[in-house]
């Protein structure tokens, strides 16, 4: 087999439908697996939320995923509902704590947009309650709600 030919074949079983990638992402959120997670998306993929002053680069997926761990260590998230039309998903879920300081339970919305099985586009959308958005150094939004 040529170098190209492991290459592509490799490459191959590194993909995934949206779905699986979804309950993937989902299980290694709960499990509050950083590493994990970051195999999920893609090194240019762009995250959007609600909550974010300006768009985060695939580069700070792991930063943005330890960052909420570590000001919410029992935060869980449970899907809803899942969507899937070709590459892209919309995934309704419940985001919860029950940390006494942080305790919260809401709904949130997210649009994933995948390429070649990694996602490539995560936005996120909920109800701030009109707090100000956030830098990637603050403490995430959620622990007023």
């Amino acid at each position: 087999m040529t170098n190209v030919a492991v290459l592509l074949a490799a490459t191959a079983s590194l993909a995934t439908t949206p779905r699986v990638a979804i309950e993937h992402l989902f299980a290694a959120f709960n499990r509050h697996d950083v590493v994990a997670l970051q195999k999920l998306y893609a090194p240019y993929a762009k995250l959007t939320s609600s909550d974010f002053c300006k768009p985060r680069m695939g580069v700070d997926v792991t930063r943005t995923y330890g960052a909420m761990f570590k000001a919410f260590p029992d935060i869980r998230d449970d899907v809803i509902s899942i969507v899937i039309d070709g590459d892209q998903a919309a995934v309704r879920f419940r985001s919860s704590s029950d940390a006494p300081e942080h305790k919260f339970r809401f709904e949130l919305m997210t649009y994933f947009r995948f390429g070649n099985g990694l996602i490539v586009e995560d936005d996120t959308i909920f109800d701030t309650q009109g707090r100000p958005c956030e830098s990637l150094l603050s403490t995430p939004a959620h622990s007023s709600c």
